[in-house]
């Protein structure tokens, strides 16, 4: 990873620093939310996401390395719902085993395709995070332990028969009010998906239960079988725009029942400009 810094308009960017630690190619990068401080997370090829923090805002030259989440190979096949606190019900259960097999194990070490950062200020330091291995996990991080844990394991990507498929891109929406979060991922299982996390307060019973959050899956909903490389919520988390490789920008949008429905569709035309349909 090169960090680069443009001190002014007339200015040329210059790098001021290099994280070197990935063993394997680097595959994304991310900053956090601006209320968690000058950090950055990358994932890589070797399966792993590091997170950096800048020691000093005014000195971009020095970063350390503040948190490791590696990807754990199981033994054995699909999720275990101790990773995820116990907080799904049995419609998460049923949705969250039906992408995970044993060939998801073999596959693991894969490597990270995509990460995005959750951007609740109420809310510790979390990110969800894809595999190469059609795995989709959301993470936390935990101040008793100091350390990364993943705390849900979403519904994956794989075919109608169990193969896992790769995870092309993750996203975050923006929360504006809402009792839930939405995460969208889309896979080369040609797949693209919206998944409902409720927000809750702390229910491990510890004196912090009162002032801490909790995160429980509520379900998933399939919005297109079509392939999308690349996905992103606008300001408000309320629209979904995602995109493929035949030039076709689609747009979507929840109505007052909570269905996902695409509500417009941007063409490019061979000149390179877009224009609407529907």
């Amino acid at each position: 990873n090169h960090l680069l810094h443009q001190g002014d308009a007339t200015s040329r960017w210059v790098n001021k620093a290099t994280l070197s630690d990935a063993r394997r190619a680097v595959t994304t990068v991310e900053f956090a939310p601006r209320h968690l401080g000058l950090r950055l997370a990358s994932g890589s090829a070797d399966g792993v996401v590091r997170i950096y923090e800048a020691l000093d805002t005014m000195n971009l030259n020095h970063w350390k390395l503040d948190g490791v989440i590696e990807a754990e190979v199981e033994e054995g096949g699909g999720g275990s719902s101790a990773l995820d606190g116990g907080n799904e019900g049995g419609r998460g259960d049923n949705e969250r085993n039906s992408g995970l097999d044993g060939n998801v194990s073999s596959n693991e070490n894969m490597g990270v395709s995509s990460l995005s950062w959750c951007t609740g200020r109420f809310e510790p330091p979390t990110l969800v995070t894809g595999f190469s291995s059609g795995r989709v996990s959301i993470y936390r991080y935990d101040d008793g332990q100091r350390s990364w844990l993943e705390y849900i394991r979403l519904p994956g990507h794989a075919t109608a028969s169990g193969v896992p498929r790769g995870v092309l891109d993750v996203a975050w929406a923006p929360n504006v009010g809402r009792s839930y979060h939405l995460i969208a991922s889309c896979g080369k299982d040609n797949q693209l998906k919206v998944h409902r996390v409720k927000r809750g307060r702390g229910n491990k019973g510890d004196a912090e239960g009162a002032s801490s959050s909790s995160l429980v899956y509520e379900g998933t909903e399939v919005l297109d079988r079509t392939q999308a490389w690349r996905i992103q919520w606008n300001v408000t988390g309320t629209v979904l725009a995602s995109s493929g490789d035949g030039g076709v920008v689609k747009l979507w949008k929840s109505d007052f029942q909570g269905r996902w429905k695409c509500v417009s569709e941007i063409v490019g035309d061979s000149t390179g400009m877009a224009g609407g349909a529907q």
